[in-house]
């Protein structure tokens, strides 16, 4: 059996995450979703991304994830017992293997120079990466654009998630979060 990963913060899941997702379990018999800075009272520093360790970056916890995430494979029919859920600590690759087995293909995507700073990272941390697709161009979809958008108030980022992220974002208030965070950092 091919058990592989994908990973990222997911703040929040949007449709080019689905994409990668649907992508990964084409790949193999069953797939990890890591969620990386999973403790969002703990963000670790990151000299190649410094907004990762933005507390308005993060809006969502750990569970708030893993229950959108969880919906959107859902509704895009996924069977819930090809994939599950863990912690991934890519900020400090040398504690994957409490949370992900070495066998455990990680799969990703390059769409940005960060991107390429996590193969390097899983990579000297011993575990197998295949990337799926690499573009370099600008992001239609982004989860920076889906929380500036809850910012604005404009809507637009309803069309980058499913209709099943949508209901959790307006259910959990994420706008009004969001306010409040980058109150708090001001």
């Amino acid at each position: 059996m091919k058990v592989g990963s994908i990973h990222g913060r997911f703040q929040p899941f949007h449709n080019e995450h689905l994409d990668y997702a649907l992508a990964a379990l084409k790949s193999c018999d069953f797939l990890w979703i890591g969620i990386t800075q999973y403790d969002i009272e703990e963000l670790k520093k990151c000299n190649d991304s410094p907004n990762r360790s933005v507390l308005s970056s993060n809006p969502l916890t750990y569970l708030e994830r893993i229950n959108i995430i969880k919906d959107a494979l859902l509704d895009a029919n996924i069977d819930r017992s090809k994939f599950d859920f863990i912690p991934f600590p890519i900020d400090e690759p040398e504690k994957l293997y409490q949370f992900i087995d070495i066998n455990t293909v990680c799969f990703t995507t390059i769409r940005e120079s960060w991107n390429k700073a996590k193969v390097e990272r899983l990579s000297q941390a011993g575990y197998k990466v295949e990337v799926l697709w690499e573009n370099l161009e600008d992001k239609v979809v982004s989860s920076t654009l889906i929380r500036e958008s809850l910012l604005n108030g404009n809507g637009l980022w309803k069309k980058m998630v499913q209709p099943s992220t949508q209901r959790h974002i307006s259910s959990l208030d994420i706008a009004n979060r969001l306010q409040e965070y980058l109150r708090q950092e001001s």
